[in-house]
């Protein structure tokens, strides 16, 4: 498995490592670059076509490392995946396109959410959708009639919240990165050898353009963004491993007693992307706006507020990210499911309570300093 997982990853590294110095090249020729505003935080000419690289480097790494298991005889361990694995690959192929297109030209969200809602469809149509909720508000097994809806839903909140979390250098690549690394490994651990494929290659895929995104500069031209492109095919792909790890654990021989652990296993290290997504509809909705509109609400926005640059503000949420991972992941030995997630969300407002109290404070003391200036 290791060699194949090895495989998979490095023919999508190289790929894309060949792959990105061209994209920028046309980009700097066609004059393609993601132009600044009051949202963004950066400056100068920075290509955003990143994330063309990502799905065309990903699937002929997983078509040739399934054709070599084919010819090895061994395609029997990807046949409990495949159909699923296909529906997947054509709801990322439709969020890409889109994506690349939105790159390009530009979409309104109106074309992109129906998008966003077909895709999510594909991925329930063979049967990839949550059908227990493990005891979160002493649910348990549920119907399709709830379950498949519940499951687009669920989809397309994830997709929008690593695309709205892709504000500054590293955070939603490095969260992804993250995110699929901890899938892939419980891929692995429970022999979903399919899946685990899939997320090696989108590690090679995401590895190469992190480095470029982050360490790259727009004066010598190595730095480039995913786009939209990246962040639809990325958040799609980190969907289907949510719900895919939320819900093996119900059609396996794992005990019923450990089936919360896998629950939670699933959903812990999307915690931040996805609790700043819901944040920001709410706060939208709540001030009578479109929860689509742009704004300089997001929780790295408000980082910088109070005084981190973007390497520090990237830091700082994705060890958010991983300690509320970890921390999921050890209480749910010992505490209920309910309780855990009341704490999530306790700790979680908490934090943006004393975060807008802290921006306030400054505020006021930049009003002061103004003031006492002019006299």
């Amino acid at each position: 498995m290791l060699t194949f997982l090895l495989m998979s990853f490095l023919i999508c590294m190289i790929l894309t490592i060949i792959a990105i110095p061209k994209i920028i090249d046309i980009a700097f020729k066609k004059q393609l670059f993601d132009v600044p505003d009051y949202r963004k935080v950066h400056t100068g000419q920075i290509p955003r076509l990143g994330g063309v690289t990502f799905l065309p480097g990903i699937m002929i790494a997983v078509l040739v490392v399934f054709g070599v298991l084919a010819e090895a005889g061994l395609a029997g361990n990807l046949a409990a995946d495949s159909p699923e694995i296909m529906f997947c690959a054509a709801g990322a192929l439709f969020l890409y396109m889109t994506g690349v297109t939105d790159d390009l030209v530009g979409l309104s969200y109106r074309i992109k959410f129906p998008v966003q809602i077909i895709s999510a469809v594909l991925l329930c149509i063979p049967g990839l959708w949550i059908d227990n909720f493990n005891g979160v508000l002493g649910i348990h097994n549920i119907p399709a009639l709830i379950g498949i809806p519940f499951s687009v839903v669920l989809v397309v909140l994830i997709i929008n919240a690593i695309n709205l979390i892709d504000g500054i250098d590293g955070l939603a690549s490095g969260l992804c990165i993250m995110g699929i690394t901890v899938f892939t490994v419980l891929f692995v651990k429970v022999g979903l050898a399919g899946y685990a494929i899939l997320g090696a290659a989108a590690l090679g895929a995401l590895l190469p353009f992190y480095i470029y995104n982050v360490y790259g500069t727009s004066e010598k031209q190595t730095k480039i963004f995913m786009g939209d492109a990246g962040s639809l095919t990325m958040g799609f792909i980190m969907a289907a491993f949510t719900i895919k790890a939320a819900t093996f654990a119900d059609h396996s021989a794992i005990p019923v007693d450990e089936r919360d652990y896998y629950f939670v296993y699933a959903f812990a290290i999307l915690l931040v992307p996805v609790l700043d997504v819901v944040r920001l509809f709410v706060h939208r909705i709540l001030h009578r706006r479109s929860p689509f509109t742009p704004d300089r609400c997001h929780i790295h926005h408000k980082f910088m507020a109070v005084g981190m640059s973007i390497g520090r503000a990237r830091h700082t949420i994705i060890g958010i990210s991983l300690g509320l991972f970890i921390l999921n992941i050890i209480l749910i030995n010992y505490i209920d499911i309910n309780i855990l997630l009341a704490a999530d969300i306790l700790l979680w407002t908490l934090m943006h309570v004393f975060i807008s109290r802290k921006i306030s404070f400054l505020k006021k003391q930049d009003v002061a300093s103004a003031r006492m200036y002019r006299e």
